[in-house]
């Protein structure tokens, strides 16, 4: 806007020069208006491409800073992890137990104290058929008798006993001993008696 101004000014000044030249003063060369009009000219042609380029920078500035802005921001895509459970399998392991050095030892006492008791009861008893003799003879055993046959049951049964006891405490395998000899005895016997009886039942009929 000033420098519109100016250039309207000096117009004015130029115009009023040669106005006045032409009524007053016929000294005054028509070619020197002239020629301050042709500078005049020249000057407001420059101002004004100025003042376009000042426009235009301005106009690039505003343009930029708009599209600074319009900038949007991009998405930021989370991808899930997935957690995969990885199942262990867990393997049971059995715990060996150590076997007792002396187990054998205790085992194969006790199988002879069992062999000599289910010999003698089969011999003198079982293979005649005599329930009433085995009878008598279980009873002398647990009453302690002193014959020879009650002292001999006795003796092996006690050997077995404490060679049961010694294989329990040193945790040696029992599985196939939870049943004494004398009760192994007492459980033939029974058999026996019964297959008498029915024998009998039969004869009498």
């Amino acid at each position: 806007m000033v420098t519109s101004n100016i250039i309207f000014s000096y117009y004015y000044i130029a115009l009023n020069y040669l106005y006045k030249g032409e009524r007053k003063d016929k000294m005054f060369s028509q070619r020197q208006a002239y020629f301050i009009i042709g500078f005049m000219l020249i000057i407001t042609g420059c101002a004004s491409t100025n003042i376009n380029k000042a426009v235009d920078k301005k106009e690039n500035k505003t343009t930029k800073q708009i599209e600074i802005k319009v900038d949007t921001p991009k998405k930021i895509e989370v991808k899930k992890l997935e957690v995969k459970k990885i199942k262990t399998n867990r393997v049971k392991v059995k715990k060996k137990i150590l076997k007792y050095k002396y187990c054998n030892k205790y085992i194969k006492i006790m199988n002879h104290a069992t062999k000599y008791i289910k010999e003698e009861f089969n011999k003198g008893y079982f293979i005649k058929k005599d329930v009433i003799g085995a009878k008598a003879q279980l009873f002398l055993i647990e009453s302690n008798s002193q014959s020879i046959f009650a002292k001999n049951i006795n003796n092996a049964l006690n050997s077995y006993k404490s060679q049961y006891e010694k294989a329990k405490k040193n945790r040696c395998n029992l599985s196939k001993y939870k049943i004494s000899p004398l009760e192994k005895v007492k459980l033939k016997l029974e058999k026996l008696e019964k297959y008498m009886l029915k024998k009998e039942a039969i004869n009498d009929i």
